[in-house]
């Protein structure tokens, strides 16, 4: 039977509490936007409770695009 290497699991980045994350004005209606995790919690994404305006943002490093 072949044995298994030893494999340490490799922390998560720390995901910030949304709480915590930057507050973002509304572009139109210049009000505080909602905001929760997207993505496996790599984005944020930002909603306007009064025109229904969407922007996301991502968190953390920008990955490398894949090499074509």
């Amino acid at each position: 039977m072949p044995r298994m290497a030893d494999v340490t699991p490799s922390k998560p980045n720390p995901t910030p509490a949304s709480a915590d994350l930057p507050d973002r004005l509304c572009t139109w209606c210049q009000v505080p936007m909602k905001k929760r995790f997207v993505g496996g919690k790599q984005f944020v994404h930002y909603t306007c409770p009064k025109c229904v305006f969407q922007h996301t943002t991502r968190l953390g490093q920008k990955q490398p695009s894949p090499a074509h």
